[in-house]
């Protein structure tokens, strides 16, 4: 702990804190930036809070920045397109491309509660965002509009309709709207002739049919179909390593494409994949193969691969 931390800490002591009761509101602060800020920058939070003013040369600046500022979520952002399910404490920056109505329920215990969505794009793909009950309402306010740059701070993904994959935001999460400072600035904006391109994403928030992998390239989020296995070998590198070699088939009722995996990301797909298997892939890159001018899906480090009972 640096001199400026213990001076923090000893003014916190001499209002009356235990040391006890300061580690429990540096954790809750912790927990309240959901992770994205240090235990010393929690610390400074916690004087502040209580109306001290503690600062320092000993002390890095962007310990400073944190309290003084908004958290720059922007470091923390991961592409829309390596959004997999089970995942905790996303943060996603993209454009808002379509809002959906709010809907009231009641839930089984007789509560009554609200849900909204709404769908973001970044370079990388297109997702939903849900929220709940109270956080639900800013969906209409004035404010908030299509076109708009948000960011989405402490959301988890889960399975939704259609069997895609949604980012809800948790109870401690927030959207920031219109940031200030983005990394994401090449986001695309709106485009006026969207409509026929959201027809799909309206529905899932992403790619649904392998037709419409073909204009494109880069991060896919999304797509499933049925497999065919084409061939698995054992390759010999230059090196004097060995590696592996794994490409079969995906297909829907729209059209089908070749997938390719290397390394290890082969032998676990081989492993749990048969003819006929319906799968849903998450992560790949789709590319151009410049030796017979076709497209094909290519596993990155964060793809995955999920069996889907037919």
């Amino acid at each position: 702990m640096s001199t400026t931390e213990e001076k923090a800490y000893q003014t916190l002591l001499e209002t009356g804190l235990t040391e006890d009761h300061i580690r429990d509101l540096v954790k809750e602060k912790v927990e309240e930036y959901g992770g994205f800020i240090s235990e010393q920058g929690a610390l400074f939070l916690v004087a502040k809070d209580k109306g001290l003013k503690v600062r320092s040369k000993e002390v890095d600046e962007i310990v400073y920045d944190e309290i003084e500022r908004e958290i720059d979520y922007n470091d923390f952002a991961i592409d829309i397109s390596l959004v997999c399910e089970g995942m905790k404490n996303i943060v996603l920056t993209g454009r808002v491309i379509k809002i959906f109505e709010t809907r009231n329920f009641t839930r089984k215990d007789g509560t009554p509660g609200v849900v909204g969505s709404f769908l973001i794009r970044d370079n990388s793909g297109t997702i939903k965002i849900v929220l709940w009950d109270n956080v639900a309402s800013l969906i209409k306010t004035d404010y908030f509009h299509t076109g708009e740059l948000v960011i989405v701070v402490d959301g988890y993904s889960k399975i939704g309709l259609n069997d895609s994959i949604e980012v809800h935001l948790s109870k401690k999460g927030k959207i920031i709207i219109a940031p200030k400072e983005t990394n994401k600035s090449e986001i695309p904006p709106l485009k006026d002739d969207n409509t026929e391109e959201t027809k799909e994403l309206d529905k899932i928030g992403r790619y649904s049919k392998i037709k419409d992998l073909f204009d494109n390239e880069g991060f896919i989020g999304t797509i499933e179909g049925f497999v065919k296995i084409r061939e698995f070998k054992e390759i010999d590198l230059e090196s004097g390593e060995k590696t592996f070699l794994l490409k079969f088939t995906l297909a829907d009722e729209t059209a089908s494409i070749l997938v390719i995996a290397w390394g290890m990301k082969a032998v676990n797909c081989l492993k749990i994949l048969n003819n006929g298997d319906k799968i849903r892939l998450s992560g790949t890159l789709i590319k151009l193969n410049t030796y017979n001018n076709d497209k094909e899906l290519h596993f990155s480090k964060k793809s995955t691969l999920t069996k889907i009972n037919a």
